[in-house]
C-alpha cells in the first residue's frame, strides 16, 4: 500500500474516533459530499500538520459541500 493510502486510512480512523462514529460512516459521508478523493489528494498537506488542523479543514469542507457539519 502507498504511503498516501496508509495515511488516508489513518486519517479516516482518527477522524472517526474524533467524531465518535464508525470509519465506514465517515467514509460514506465523505463520499456523499464528494470529498474522498480531495482528502486523499491532500496527503502532502495533511501528513505534516497536526491532525486537529486536518479535522478542522475537513469539517469546513463538509459544511461547504453538504451543510451536514457545523464548523
Amino acid at each position: 500500500m502507498s504511503k498516501e493510502g496508509e495515511f488516508f486510512i489513518y486519517l479516516l480512523e482518527r477522524y472517526a474516533d474524533f467524531k465518535k462514529q464508525k470509519a465506514s460512516d465517515i467514509l460514506k459521508l465523505w463520499d456523499e459530499a464528494d470529498l474522498t478523493k480531495l482528502i486523499y489528494d491532500l496527503y502532502e498537506i495533511y501528513h505534516v500538520e497536526r491532525l486537529e488542523n486536518a479535522f478542522e479543514d475537513i469539517d469546513i469542507l463538509l459544511k461547504e459541500r453538504s451543510g451536514l457539519v457545523e464548523a
